[in-house]
């Protein structure tokens, strides 16, 4: 029964991408624009196929609500890949605090909770604030006690000593690299366009000396996909002189993923340095209708 609620549970991206994909023609055509800027697509039905993609992964997030409680052993044997887990393990071996770092792609609340059930406690910093909501299918997706929520764009003081305090302790954080959250951004090259990253916690990654983790999350029709690689920090012999060139690596890194697999990066909307370079260039008058 448990297999059926899952096989039904992917199902329901594949109907919303359909559907969306035609009633929601402003969302369409935004998708559409931002494929052919930052993907130089030209051909339509390439086009096409990654915006009905980018809906099946806001499907996606949509029944994670649901799909999330149940995630046990049986689910990550079933669904899930993990490659390069022994990176994280090692790095446990350390008693050192682990910085994750990773992107809007994929559906990373699946992700999260799949490392959650086999023990590995991964704490995430979420912008905005937390909302209790009686209805299911309006709740935040994670548990609150392995998030960080944050009041806006910036790290507030009580979000900032609790993300240092978790990962002073040997915790595991989680660090989205293309969110806007944090006020120092350094401009780096990202699918042809030069874009405002914010280095964010990893300050506070280099203040408590914690390993950095390369992490990629991948979510396609029930096939999930975690991805860790080997760590970027190198000890921070240069102190927090490596926040810059870490969050170039990774930067490289993310995008090698984002162009393999364009239908998957929810970084096309929301809180993103992606949305934000778009919504600037349309300012500019820049199109590719």
């Amino acid at each position: 029964m448990k297999s059926l609620f899952f096989r039904l549970a992917f199902l329901y991206p594949r109907l919303y991408a359909f559907f969306a994909y035609h009633r929601k023609k402003a969302q369409r055509l935004e998708f559409e624009e931002k494929v052919r800027l930052f993907f130089n697509e030209t051909e339509p039905r390439r086009v096409k196929r990654i915006a009905r993609g980018i809906f099946e992964v806001r499907g996606g997030r949509k029944m994670q609500r649901y799909v999330i409680p149940r995630i046990d052993r049986k689910f990550v044997e079933r669904f899930v890949t993990i490659e390069g887990l022994s990176h994280l393990d090692q790095a446990l071996k350390e008693e050192r605090g682990i910085l994750l770092m990773a992107g809007h792609i994929g559906n990373p609340h699946i992700g999260f909770n799949v490392l959650r059930v086999l023990g590995y406690g991964v704490t995430i910093v979420k912008g905005g604030k937390p909302r209790n909501h009686r209805w299911l299918r309006l709740r935040y997706a994670d548990p609150d006690e392995y998030t960080i929520f944050t009041h806006d764009t910036s790290l507030p003081k009580s979000s900032r000593d609790r993300i240092l305090e978790n990962l002073q302790s040997g915790g595991i954080m989680y660090y989205s690299a293309d969110a806007t959250i944090g006020k120092r951004k350094i401009q780096i090259p990202f699918l042809g366009h030069t874009m405002d990253f914010p280095t964010g916690t990893l300050h506070l990654a280099s203040e408590a000396r914690a390993i950095v983790l390369p992490f990629m999350h991948l979510f396609r029709r029930g096939k999930i996909r975690l991805v860790f690689s080997e760590r970027l920090d190198r000890g921070w012999v240069d102190g927090e002189g490596e926040v810059d060139r870490i969050l170039n690596d990774y930067i490289r890194f993310l995008e090698s993923y984002v162009r393999q697999y364009p239908e998957e990066y929810m970084g096309m909307y929301g809180q993103t340095v992606l949305n934000e370079c778009y919504f600037s260039l349309k300012r500019q008058g820049v199109d590719r209708t």
